[in-house]
């Protein structure tokens, strides 16, 4: 019996990173899937999987994406992000932007960023008014720990988003409500400025991680 869209795009959910870190043009992993299925865009977008991702959504909808978009292709991610706490203002701002509630604090009261929790998604980034938020354990993304970290977290990532998204009631979901072109212009400007800032901060060292692929 032929899959229906939904069941199609959920097999393609399965296979990304569950970072919802938006670097691909849309709000969730889920709704990457759905664009994919609908041929809204092809599977070239996933900048955290990589050509691991690629490969495997070539896979399943049969593609011959041979490399990520440029414009979706970053060498090296974060694997999560810290407060510089006694910067904190306390303006919640990226609380709010947290798509895994990884941030805990409370207005007017300094933030911290819970790391075993934190997806590395950087969207609290361009929410920080005073920038005192910052990337740490930058890796190669090609390498096979960062992919494997990927992997081992997905499902746990998965869980901490659904987990926000019953507690909103689906309500940080802007498909409904905003212009997609609009949207999108928008996570590209914040990818832009993530991007950025993270060349500025190009004096912190990339874990050395050795990669072991030959």
């Amino acid at each position: 019996m032929r899959q229906s869209v939904e069941q199609f795009a959920a097999e393609l959910d399965e296979l990304l990173p569950q970072l919802q870190c938006q670097r691909c043009g849309y709000p969730t992993c889920a709704d990457f899937a759905e664009a994919i299925v609908r041929g809204r865009c092809r599977p070239n977008r996933c900048d955290p999987g990589g050509s691991r991702v690629l490969d495997d959504l070539n896979r399943l909808t049969g593609g011959t994406e041979a490399c990520l978009d440029p414009a979706y292709d970053t060498p090296s991610l974060p694997e999560a992000v810290i407060i510089e706490e006694s910067e904190c203002i306390g303006c919640t701002l990226c609380i709010k932007a947290c798509p895994v509630d990884a941030i805990i604090g409370a207005a007017k009261l300094m933030h911290t960023v819970l790391s075993g929790d934190c997806t590395g998604c950087e969207l609290c980034l361009p929410a920080c008014p005073v920038d005192c938020i910052h990337p740490i354990k930058i890796n190669k993304k090609e390498s096979v720990l960062f992919q494997e970290s990927l992997l081992a977290r997905a499902s746990f990532h998965r869980a901490h988003f659904r987990r926000r998204q019953a507690r909103l009631g689906g309500s940080q979901k802007p498909r409904k409500t905003d212009n997609r072109l609009t949207r999108e212009k928008t996570i590209a400007d914040s990818v832009a400025r993530i991007r950025g800032k993270r060349e500025k901060m190009r004096g912190s060292p990339v874990s050395d991680e050795k990669d072991t692929t030959l």
